[in-house]
C-alpha cells in the first residue's frame, strides 16, 4: 500500500506563515511592559570617543538607547533607520542616543566601518545589558525627561524608525 504525499493548498501555506509571522510578532515583543511609565534605572557608560553618558548627566533629557550586537542581523538592517532618527533629533540638545553592545571593541570598530552608526556606540557593556533587563536583540529604549520608560521594543521591526521618532515627540512635549 502506498501514499502520496498530495501539496498543501497554497491558502493554507499562506495562512500557516500568517500564523507564524504573527507569533513571532508577539514573542519579539515579550518584554517587561509593565516598565512602561516606571523609573529607569542609573547607568554610566563610556563610548567609544571616551565620552561619559550617565543618567545624571542626561537628566531632564530624553534618552535613546539602542541594544544591538555584530553578528545580529535584525540589528544591523535597523542601523540606517535609526541613523535617519538621529538626523532628526540629534541635534537636539535635549535627546540623547547611544548605542550599546556587549561586544569586544575591536568586533565593533570591524563592523562599524561597514554598518555606520552615527551616534555615540557603547562597546564592550554585556552588564549595561543585564542592568536593562535586555532578552533579545535588538531592543530600543526611550526614556522620558523623568527618567521614566517611554517605549521598550525588541526584535527586528522594519517601520522601528517612525515608532521611535513618535515617542521621541511624544517625550519632548511632556
Amino acid at each position: 500500500m502506498s501514499h502520496t504525499l498530495q501539496p498543501l493548498p497554497m491558502k493554507r501555506i499562506i495562512f500557516s506563515l500568517f500564523l507564524i509571522s504573527y507569533a513571532f510578532i508577539l514573542l519579539a515583543q515579550d518584554e517587561p511592559q509593565d516598565l512602561i511609565g516606571t523609573q529607569a534605572q542609573e547607568f554610566e557608560l563610556t563610548d567609544m570617543n571616551g565620552n561619559t553618558i550617565s543618567s545624571q548627566s542626561t537628566q531632564g533629557k530624553v534618552v535613546v538607547l539602542n541594544f544591538w550586537f555584530v553578528g545580529c542581523k535584525p540589528c544591523l538592517k535597523e542601523i540606517p533607520e535609526l541613523n535617519k532618527v538621529y538626523e532628526e533629533f540629534g541635534k537636539n540638545p535635549d535627546v540623547v542616543f547611544v548605542s550599546i553592545t556587549h561586544d569586544q571593541l575591536e568586533k565593533v570598530q570591524k563592523k562599524l566601518s561597514k554598518y555606520p552608526i552615527e551616534y555615540p556606540v557603547v562597546a564592550n557593556r554585556s552588564e549595561a545589558c543585564k542592568s536593562f533587563e535586555v532578552t533579545g536583540f535588538p531592543t530600543n529604549i526611550v526614556i522620558d525627561r523623568e527618567g521614566n520608560y517611554d517605549l521598550r521594543f525588541t526584535g527586528g521591526f522594519a517601520g522601528i524608525g517612525r515608532l521611535m521618532s513618535k515617542s521621541i515627540r511624544k517625550a519632548l512635549e511632556r
